[in-house]
């Protein structure tokens, strides 16, 4: 269990004045925010700039992309927008800052999901990079679920996935991704710390593989994950190894039967163009993973206090709502219930059926009256989560061993 103690981190003398005082607009240039698709789509990227009166420039990547860039590159953009899992090879380089609590207006409206990694004091912890891991600043710079008065992200959009199906009803077990039936019909994440673990499923599904600890692989681990891997991409099981979201977009819109890893972001755009997709709540459980935004390590004075703006905003519950419609869910519920209709909340965080059309960010009708958003309630789905995202102890070794795997 975690210890519920409370650190008080020493604050820099230039985060000590009127930490909760109105914000004051000064000329701050533009706000540059690193982040992908998940999140970066158009009506949230409307809404910020609409809202908050800042001048902003989204830098929309792919996943590996913009960890490499944050990286490597931490003076060309101002906010991550990324996922928890990333911190593990992101925060010791320095790139990022810690975040004071006490900046942040709607904290304590945050559920206890990216502060502790359970959804219920009475939840076990499960296995893999739950958010609270990375959550809370140490005294040493390290990041732990001990609580603290700063922390390295502020926990926004999350999501229990499964994998997507066209065609093929029956389809229930993540095991369909390795049956022969598919072969050359089946699309995997390229992204390690994602892909992997999806493919891990599979095998643990079909009895091939039985990890020690699914979330954190031994070398030898990793050598028969990769062995599989090689195995099934030589025979012709994939259909397509991606990196970027559209790229499995457009591997599902050439038909049926297709199947495997997608986000649900993608599949709301499937709906929208009218693909009859369906998103798989498999018997053997989710993976989970947690998004957040942080701030760039140079950031100071007056940039700083907008991009804190920035922050704030992401907990008013605007974005929550339209990233709702997108499938997806937010850190504090009060906020997004309030920007969403009675039967969108309905429909989304409390699984009932659709009392009206569903519609997604843009306006397309992606539900009929009547139906149901796959996998039930916000609490049934994500308490379905048996893993989470994560960069493995062994991750640089799995990494060039996946990335030989997958481009030979």
């Amino acid at each position: 269990m975690v210890r519920q103690q409370y650190i008080s981190l020493v604050a820099d003398e230039s985060n000590s004045l009127a930490l909760r005082a109105p914000a004051v607009h000064r000329e701050t240039g533009t706000l540059r925010i690193l982040g992908t698709s998940v999140t970066q789509i158009a009506a949230v990227k409307d809404a910020a700039k609409s809202d908050l009166g800042i001048k902003l420039d989204f830098i929309t990547l792919d996943g590996a992309a913009a960890q490499q860039r944050s990286a490597l590159q931490p003076r060309s953009f101002d906010v991550y927008d990324q996922w928890f899992h990333d911190l593990d090879l992101i925060w010791p380089t320095g790139s990022l800052q810690p975040l004071q609590i006490e900046r942040l207006l709607r904290w304590n409206e945050i559920n206890d999901l990216p502060k502790t990694g359970r959804l219920s004091p009475g939840n076990p912890r499960l296995a893999g990079g739950d958010p609270s891991h990375q959550l809370y600043v140490q005294l040493d710079g390290s990041l732990s679920n001990i609580p603290t008065d700063k922390i390295s992200m502020v926990p926004t959009v999350h999501n229990a996935d499964g994998f997507a199906v066209l065609g093929g009803s029956d389809v229930t077990s993540w095991g369909a991704l390795l049956d022969p039936k598919n072969a050359g019909r089946v699309i995997l994440q390229s992204d390690p710390a994602i892909g992997a673990l999806d493919m891990l499923l599979a095998l643990q599904a079909t009895g091939q593989m039985r990890p020690a600890n699914l979330a954190d692989l031994s070398l030898v681990e990793i050598d028969a994950l990769v062995d599989h891997l090689s195995r099934y991409r030589s025979s012709g099981q994939f259909h397509s190894i991606w990196i970027d979201e559209s790229e499995a977009i457009k591997a599902m819109m050439q038909g049926a039967p297709m199947l495997g890893s997608l986000w649900w972001s993608g599949a709301i755009r499937l709906k929208a163009e009218g693909v009859p997709v369906r998103m798989v709540t498999p018997l053997e459980g989710c993976r989970g993973w947690y998004g957040g935004v942080a701030l760039a390590a140079h950031l100071a004075g007056h940039k700083r206090d907008a991009a804190y703006e920035y922050l704030n905003w992401w907990l008013d519950g605007v974005p929550g709502a339209i990233l709702a419609r997108n499938g997806a869910y937010m850190a504090n519920h009060s906020a997004v219930r309030a920007n969403l209709s009675s039967y969108e909340w309905d429909f989304w965080y409390e699984g009932k059926p659709a009392s009206e059309a569903i519609l997604d960010p843009e306006g397309h009708k992606i539900y009929e009256v009547g139906q149901l958003r796959e996998g039930g309630s916000y609490y049934e789905r994500m308490s379905k989560v048996v893993v989470w995202d994560k960069v493995m102890t062994e991750h640089n070794y799995l990494m060039r061993r996946w990335a030989h795997a997958i481009r030979k």
